[in-house]
């Protein structure tokens, strides 16, 4: 164990002293520093010059054709969501011991710390998008266990805009800029919100000023997603999590943020960072709510619908530990950049719950990262499962592949002449299942009119203050006097089915611009066109 840790930070130190003698100056500092050298090691000499004859440059040059070759393949491929952040290294402390309903041995022991990495982004925009724009933040952590690396990857929400995989593609599609002339395309994002009655809860928070938080430091945090504890006793309970920010929560305006945006772009990465590189911390309260199964057979929301939150009355929260994130990475493009997250990574404990979103994004999370990183993503120091003390994978080869590569052990399972060997006391907690394979909704809401507007409808008149209401409507009014009457009229007509004043509010605030009145928007609401889930959310009469 202890040498894999020596070698997992070996590489993260790697050519990364900067060759300078301490307390040697002059031109004995120079004949002291070690040279600099090309990719292989070997010392290089003027490197401000090509090598030609009477400006006619040598193709025997390598020195500048590994620089230029170097240059060209520089960036690998950008995240196709979650592009732009930044992170830092810290540790998780248990407060709580949760030993009765979870085997995971980061939550068992008061006072047991776990070495962590978090990842902060926003979602649907390119790497260089402002920092401060409108958009959902993802709020991605990496705990480096004894059992393997445990990733929770949620968000500054609580709910995501879909349940299904199925519309995952298309609410990111729809968020992201026109193919046709790459400009940012608020009828695509106001006709996809409109055509989802399951997003109006997510819709909600995204255009209120939680969809502009004050940097990293100053948002909550989710798993969103319902995930199963399991004890040694092989009994189980379902979790929710929640990051519950020390240092309060704040959230920029909409005009706040758009001054923030060209005031300085990178201003929640360059918080975090001069934070940290000041000697500061930034922490987190861990909470999770439980709920057993008994409970979820019950629970008058579907507790596996990402769209939807547990109650707190009903399920409090139990804050449990804390997350501290205290070192800046050293290299962005090492620790940051190569980071790779993907919910399906669970150690023992730790498994799935019947969740249509969280089931396809544990697959589709690490295809895209091997997409981008390779095979062997897992020995990017970030990646590397380094607390484990041990990696016997059967999967070998591949592209850059610089470990032992198995060893001697056989590739082949089963064989008798091996001494990695699996073991049954891995295996999820088997699980009942019953149905019919069949297209359509896994969710018990989507045959119910009004399940998808309750939750928006409470949080918009119970949680939201008026003055947070009012801002929502700003921030709704001012894009939507930019897209289609008919594209308007149809999403107030979604957001007058959570409360008429949402709808009302918004339209105040529109004006004459699209001569949109409440009596026009009732008459959507009760004649039509309707969304038509069953049907592929089609519209009809």
């Amino acid at each position: 164990m202890e040498a894999l840790k020596d070698k997992a930070k070996g590489m993260m130190e790697a050519f990364s002293r900067s060759g300078d003698v301490e307390g040697v100056t002059g031109s004995v500092q120079h004949a002291l520093r070690p040279p600099m050298t090309n990719n292989f090691g070997i010392p290089t000499g003027d490197i401000s010059h090509s090598l030609n004859v009477g400006g006619n440059v040598l193709a025997c040059d390598v020195m500048l054709m590994e620089k230029q070759q170097m240059f060209n393949r520089s960036k690998i491929v950008e995240r196709m969501v979650h592009p732009c952040g930044s992170g830092a290294f810290g540790y998780f402390e248990l407060t709580q011991d949760m030993s009765a309903y979870t085997k995971a041995k980061l939550f068992n022991g008061v006072g047991k710390r776990t070495p962590i990495f978090t990842r902060f982004s926003t979602v649907t925009f390119g790497k260089e998008f402002p920092d401060s724009g409108r958009n959902p933040r993802g709020f991605a952590t990496k705990f480096y266990t004894e059992e393997g690396n445990y990733d929770i990857v949620g968000l500054n929400f609580p709910v995501f805009f879909v349940r299904d995989p199925a519309l995952g593609p298309d609410n990111i599609h729809a968020l992201q800029r026109n193919p046709k002339n790459f400009l940012l395309d608020y009828d695509s994002w106001f006709d996809w919100m409109s055509m989802t009655p399951e997003s109006m809860h997510c819709n909600t928070m995204f255009w209120s000023d939680r969809g502009t938080p004050v940097g990293w430091r100053f948002m909550p945090g989710f798993g969103c997603h319902t995930f199963k504890w399991v004890n040694a006793a092989g009994e189980h309970v379902y979790v929710k999590y929640h990051f519950i920010s020390e240092q309060g929560v704040k959230n920029f305006t909409w005009p706040e943020a758009i001054q923030m945006c060209g005031r300085d772009p990178d201003f929640a990465k360059r918080d975090l960072w001069e934070l940290i590189e000041g000697g500061g911390e930034a922490t987190w309260q861990f909470a999770i709510q439980l709920m057993t199964e008994e409970q979820a057979m019950t629970y008058k929301w579907d507790p596996f619908d990402v769209t939807k939150v547990w109650s707190h009355a009903d399920f409090p929260l139990m804050k449990i530990g804390r997350l501290v994130l205290n070192r800046n990475p050293e290299n962005y493009h090492r620790d940051v950049e190569q980071a790779a997250f993907s919910p399906g990574s669970l150690v023992p404990g730790i498994e799935p719950s019947p969740d249509p979103l969280l089931q396809f994004r544990m697959f589709f999370y690490r295809d895209t990262q091997l997409y981008r990183l390779g095979a062997n993503l897992h020995q990017i120091p970030v990646n590397c499962p380094y607390m484990a003390g041990k990696l016997n994978s059967m999967n070998r080869d591949g592209a850059m592949r610089c470990d032992d590569n198995g060893g001697t052990e056989p590739h082949y399972m089963p064989n008798s002449i091996g001494k990695i060997k699996p073991d049954d006391r891995y295996n999820w907690k088997p699980m009942p299942v019953s149905g019919v394979a069949q297209r359509a909704s896994a969710s018990r809401h989507e045959s119910d009119p009004d399940a998808d507007f309750a939750q928006a409808r409470t949080l918009f008149l119970e949680v939201m203050t008026q003055e947070e209401r009012q801002h929502l409507f700003m921030n709704i009014a001012d894009p939507l006097k930019l897209v289609k009457p008919a594209i308007a009229k149809r999403f107030l007509a979604q957001c007058y089915k959570v409360h008429p004043d949402y709808a009302n509010g918004i339209l105040a605030l529109i004006g004459d611009k699209h001569k949109i009145t409440l009596d026009e928007v009732e008459s959507v609401v009760k004649t039509g066109p309707h969304i038509d889930r069953a049907h592929g959310y089609l519209l009809t009469a």
